[in-house]
C-alpha cells in the first residue's frame, strides 16, 4: 500500500453510515494543505511585520580571497550543510558560491511556497517533451521546480520531514558508496534532529539538540481524519514513515521551527556567518570546474559583471543540483565524450 501524504489538493469526504465507508457518497472539495487565501488576508502584512526580526539568511561576503582549502559550489541544502560542516575546523578556509540570491523574507512562511514556482529564484526548468505524459500540458512538457536560491528548494518546499528507505542507503553501499549504508548513515539523520514531538522521540528513531527543527504542522487538513479511520477498517496501521516500517499510512512532520520555515540556512549558515574561515557569495554563477591532470584545483566563475577564478587547496565540493551538477562536469570535461565534446 503506498503511502499517502497531507501535502495534496484533498478533498472533504462524508459518510453515510457511522462505522463503513460509502463510496459512492465522495463529496470533493478542493482544499490545498495550507491555505493560500491567507496571503491576501489583512493579516498578512502583520505576519510579515512579524518576520522582519528573524534572521533567515546568514551575511553574504561581498569579497573573497584568491584561493580557499575547500570551495563548495551550490549552496541548497545539501551545499549549505557541507560547507558549515567544514568551517567547523578553524585550520581550514572554506568558500560557499550560490548562483541565486539570499532568500526573500516572506519565503519564511510555510504557505506561500507555491507562489514562488516560476519565479526568479526558481530555474523555471521543463522537461523536454515525454512520450507517455504530460497529456494536458504544453508540448507535453512538465514544470520542474528548482530553487536559484541559497537554500535551493529547501526555500519553497512542502516543508515534509522523510529520510528515505534505509535499504536504498543499503544498496548505495552495495553498490560502491563506502560509508552510505543504512547503519552508517543513521546517526546523521540523529544529529541533524531538533525534535518536538514526544511520541515520535519515543520509539527510538528521533533526538533532539540537532540544528534542524522539525514538528508535526499545526494545520490539519479536513480528510486527515476520515483517511486514517478508512485506513484502520481495512486493517493498516499508521506508522512513523522514518523508521524501518514504511508500510501504512503516515501524519508527516516538518521542518518547522515556531510556525516559521526551518531551512538549511536558518538551521546551519546562520549560526556559522561568522566564522572568519567562512565565505559566502551569492549571484555567483560558476561556468567551469578547473582541473589539473585528475585534480580538481579551484573554479571559474560570474560575479558582479566579472569573471573570476579562484584556487581550492584541497577540494571542490560541486553540490548544485540533480540537473546542474552534471551540466557543471560536462562543461568541465568531465562525462559522456560525445556530449561535452558537442557542447564546449
Amino acid at each position: 500500500m503506498p503511502m499517502y501524504r497531507r501535502d495534496l489538493c484533498a478533498g472533504e469526504i462524508s459518510r453515510s453510515r457511522k462505522n463503513n465507508m460509502d463510496f459512492n457518497s465522495i463529496n470533493i472539495t478542493h482544499e490545498r494543505m495550507y491555505p493560500l487565501p491567507f496571503a491576501n488576508s489583512s493579516l498578512f502584512p502583520m505576519l510579515l511585520l512579524s518576520l522582519a526580526s528573524q534572521k533567515i539568511a546568514p551575511k553574504i561576503s561581498t569579497t573573497f580571497k584568491k584561493e580557499y582549502d575547500y570551495i563548495v559550489v551550490g549552496g541548497g541544502s545539501e551545499g549549505s550543510v557541507v560547507a558549515e560542516r567544514l568551517s567547523e575546523l578553524p585550520c581550514v578556509s572554506v568558500l560557499l558560491l550560490e548562483a541565486g540570491k539570499t532568500p526573500p523574507l516572506v519565503t519564511d512562511i510555510p504557505g506561500v511556497s507555491r507562489f514562488f514556482y516560476n519565479s526568479d529564484i526558481d530555474w523555471r526548468y521543463k522537461t523536454t517533451p515525454q512520450k507517455h505524459t504530460g497529456n494536458a500540458l504544453n508540448n507535453r512538457q512538465i514544470f520542474w521546480p528548482a530553487g536559484k536560491v541559497l537554500g535551493g528548494i529547501s526555500i519553497y518546499n512542502d516543508l515534509i520531514y522523510s529520510r528515505g528507505a534505509m535499504e536504498i542507503y543499503d544498496k548505495w553501499a552495495e553498490q560502491g558508496c563506502k560509508g552510505w549504508s543504512g547503519r552508517e548513515v543513521f546517526p546523521y539523520f540523529m544529529k541533524l534532529e531538533d525534535n518536538r514531538d514526544p511520541e515520535y522521540l519515543a520509539n527510538g528513531y528521533h533526538s533532539i539538540g540537532g540544528p534542524v527543527t522539525i514538528t508535526k504542522p499545526r494545520y490539519e487538513s479536513i480528510i486527515k481524519k476520515p483517511i486514517f479511520e478508512s485506513a484502520k477498517m481495512f486493517g493498516y496501521k499508521v506508522v512513523d514513515p522514518n523508521t524501518p516500517k514504511l508500510s501504512g499510512f503516515y501524519d508527516f512532520q516538518a521542518t518547522i521551527r515556531n510556525s516559521q520555515r526551518c531551512s538549511p540556512p536558518k538551521a546551519y549558515l546562520v549560526p556559522a556567518e561568522y566564522r572568519p574561515n567562512l565565505d559566502i557569495v551569492t549571484s555567483a554563477y560558476v561556468k567551469k570546474i578547473k582541473i589539473e591532470g585528475k585534480q580538481a584545483t579551484g573554479v571559474v566563475f560570474d560575479y558582479g559583471g566579472s569573471e573570476h577564478t579562484v584556487k581550492a587547496t584541497r577540494e571542490v565540493i560541486i553540490s548544485a543540483g540533480t540537473a546542474k551538477t552534471p551540466q557543471l562536469l560536462m562543461l568541465s570535461g568531465i562525462g559522456p565524450k560525445n556530449i561535452w565534446k558537442n557542447s564546449m
